[in-house]
């Protein structure tokens, strides 16, 4: 089966809440989603690891769901940091089976995968967070017993990249727990991210993570404790194609797309 992950469009209807987003994000996005569609062979599922808008209007929703339509495979979404609950829930109502009045993590599972959809969104915040509520649901839903491979989608990276800015804003609660969590499952785990605009893979408390790159803008490499606080840089936009193998192996492509 080949899973696509894609972050971080932040389009909008009308003017970007974000001063670094380009102003042809919509444009972008459109010819990632054209892309996503040419490949063979077929995609068969994509994650979609939030800011999915940049304002969070229904007219934004309205407009990303146009530019999603020639997609006919499941799409899995969660909320980023400039995503709306309110108005994500009611623009993917029909796609994402929501389970709770408060946050917007579900359950759901393709093609031989149980997908976990993590809400990590604190209102009006840059960071994220898995409150005690979210943090009882997730372990409710990882203690089932069960050997089906797992994949977690949520925004927030719970494991440090290094990049020491972007760490400081990520998930900032709950991280430890669910690493605890994490660490006893018997199936293999994979964790899917966006927020940090930037390719990343690793491995964290036994289980693959990585985090897709994001066409709205993408930021420099900066390591180290003393670095500052990394600038833009123009690089190739990319998103990852999982794809797995009869016995329990996969791999993981990064597709760059000319944007």
């Amino acid at each position: 089966m080949l899973i696509a992950h894609i972050s971080d469009f932040h389009v909008f209807s009308r003017n970007p809440e974000t001063r670094l987003v380009r102003a042809d994000a919509a444009d972008a996005a459109r010819k990632i989603v054209a892309d996503l569609v040419a490949f063979r062979p077929k995609i068969e599922a994509v994650m979609f690891t939030g800011d999915l808008t940049d304002g969070g209007s229904r007219e934004d929703y309205a407009l990303l769901r146009e530019l999603l339509s020639p997609l006919t495979v499941p799409i899995f979404v969660i909320p980023g940091n400039h995503d709306k609950r309110p108005t994500l829930r009611e623009a993917f109502a029909d796609l994402c089976p929501f389970e709770d009045p408060e946050f917007l993590h579900y359950e759901a599972a393709v093609g031989g995968f149980r997908i976990l959809a993590l809400d990590t969104l604190v209102d009006g915040k840059v960071e994220g967070r898995l409150c005690a509520k979210r943090l009882a649901w997730i372990e409710q839903r990882l203690s089932q017993s069960a050997d089906t491979p797992l994949l977690i989608i949520m925004h927030h990276p719970p494991f440090l990249t290094g990049i020491r800015e972007l760490d400081a804003m990520a998930l900032v609660e709950g991280a430890h727990e669910l690493g605890r969590m994490v660490a006893a499952q018997r199936a293999p785990v994979r964790i899917l991210c966006g927020h940090v605009h930037r390719p990343i893979h690793g491995v964290w408390n036994g289980a693959f993570v990585a985090i897709a790159g994001s066409p709205a803008f993408q930021i420099e490499l900066e390591l180290g404790p003393d670095s500052d606080e990394p600038g833009l840089i123009q690089e190739p936009y990319a998103y990852f194609i999982h794809s797995g193998s009869e016995d329990g192996s996969f791999a993981v492509h990064t597709r760059y797309v000319r944007i």
